[in-house]
């Protein structure tokens, strides 16, 4: 056994008030191992409620899909509950539900999220469940067709979501080859292309322990913890994991157009934007408070004048994506057909406007507060500081973002928040996206730039 167990030197589990009157975080005790096959483990405690909630994430998302292949992550972490070497899919479906406890497998572009959550006193069926199917998945091939079909139903269905499409559309203008390009679901084209022993391959390439973080987090003992964990994880191999090359995407020159033709919609449903950044980047405390004062709450300036004044929709907002490479920042929205053009260019006044002013003392106050006191607010249950540690973990955050969060959120100035609207909005190069009807607002969307037009199909 490798030891490398740390007692993050952050441990007092209080909520406090500081002499600025904000609310400030500190960290409940959190102990870390790391097993000899190369699995870390997090332990949070948290014995308020004999609760326990488990999360094994797998470094490995919908970007290390194959090309061609798209929706590869999301069928393999989908099939891990569908049969073990020693159990079916009824009978972990009746393990968990006979205990009221909960157990899924999710993906996102960055990587597989695989959670258990149960009482204290049924911690051993969740934990072993949750080992079994990580550890010991059968990928049997008749439950590979059945997901297989059910994902490919899922597709063809959204194709009747506008807001989908726009999002599919948007992010494949903007990305390109890029693998944020592709739908972490897939597509139809693409997951016919993928068979059980993909699913197998992908598994074993990435599926390994020293590609992986188990977190627990209740009302737990960490002593108690490390020696399960060692028991149910210790036979499982580590590997060597694959490198993946990919380079973050261009940004737009100029600006251009997708129009996605949907013959009978009655309004328009509008994405446009560009690259953002990531937390790492210096900016990311400006951009999250500029981000809140130009779209993202419901006092946002976008809200209050493309909304409220102008009555052009019922929901606007901007929102920069948190990836391990920059995703898109983007604003969103719907509107009648006729008013499309309207909508869109009375959002760009908005965004300029934001970039040649000082934010006003109101519009300021509001957003640290909003800041200060939902941050430390968000992290009252262990399962939610295990969200925000998975964040440090793949996202190389240094150990001190939860805590010094809201300190370095009072540090950001009106002069930094004008700064990061001038660098990270540039309304001159963006890509839009437009699901509507093509015959009604074709026309009034060519002073954008260069239209290509698409149908349903193509998605």
């Amino acid at each position: 056994m490798k030891k490398s167990k740390i007692i993050i030197n952050i441990l007092i589990a209080v909520l406090f008030i500081s002499v600025n009157g904000f609310a400030q975080l500190k960290l409940p005790p959190i102990t870390e191992e790391t097993l000899d096959n190369g699995l870390q483990l997090v332990i949070v405690e948290n014995h308020e409620l004999p609760l326990v909630t488990m999360r094994l994430v797998v470094k490995a998302g919908a970007a290390n899909d194959p090309n061609e292949k798209a929706g590869l992550a999301n069928l393999t972490a989908g099939l891990l509950r569908q049969g073990t070497a020693t159990l079916k899919a009824t009978e972990i479906a009746d393990k968990i539900d006979f205990v009221g406890g909960s157990l899924s497998a999710s993906t996102n572009r960055d990587y597989t999220n695989i959670s258990c959550s149960v009482l204290l006193k049924h911690f051993d069926v969740g934990f072993g469940l949750l080992a079994d199917i990580v550890v010991n998945p059968k990928f049997d091939s008749s439950e590979f067709a059945r997901e297989l079909n059910q994902t490919i139903a899922g597709v063809i269905q959204s194709k009747d979501d506008p807001d989908n499409l726009c999002e599919r559309g948007f992010n494949q203008a903007l990305f390109g080859t890029n693998p944020y390009g592709r739908p972490s679901v897939g597509t139809e084209a693409s997951l016919k292309n993928i068979t059980v022993e993909d699913v197998k391959k992908f598994y074993r390439d990435y599926y390994l322990p020293n590609n992986a973080i188990l977190l627990v987090a209740g009302d737990v003992m960490p002593a108690a913890i490390i020696k399960e964990t060692r028991k149910a994880f210790s036979g499982w191999e580590k590997g060597s994991v694959p490198v993946m090359n990919s380079m973050p995407a261009n940004e737009p020159s100029g600006r251009s157009v997708v129009l996605i033709d949907k013959p009978d919609a009655t309004q328009s449903n509008i994405r446009f934007g560009h690259l953002g950044i990531t937390r790492k980047d210096p900016d990311y405390y400006p951009l999250l408070l500029m981000n809140y004062i130009l779209g993202g709450s419901f006092t946002s300036r976008l809200n209050a004048v493309v909304r409220v004044q102008k009555g052009l929709t019922y929901d606007i907002r901007t929102q920069n994506e948190w990836n391990v490479m920059p995703g898109a920042y983007y604003c969103n929205t719907y509107t009648p057909n006729e008013s499309t053009m309207i909508a869109i260019q009375a959002s760009l006044d908005v965004i300029k406007k934001m970039q040649t002013e000082l934010v006003t003392d109101e519009e300021f106050n509001e957003a640290k507060n909003f800041y200060s006191g939902y941050y430390p607010g968000s992290l009252e249950t262990a399962d939610n500081i295990v969200s925000e540690i998975i964040k440090i973990k793949l996202y190389g955050l240094p150990v001190s973002y939860i805590e010094d969060f809201t300190e370095n959120i009072n540090k950001v100035t009106k002069e930094a928040i004008l700064k990061a609207a001038k660098n990270h909005w540039n309304t001159d190069n963006l890509i839009f996206c437009v699901v509507g009807k093509a015959s009604e607002i074709e026309k009034m969307l060519a002073p954008l730039g260069p239209i290509t037009k698409k149908t349903i199909d193509q998605f």
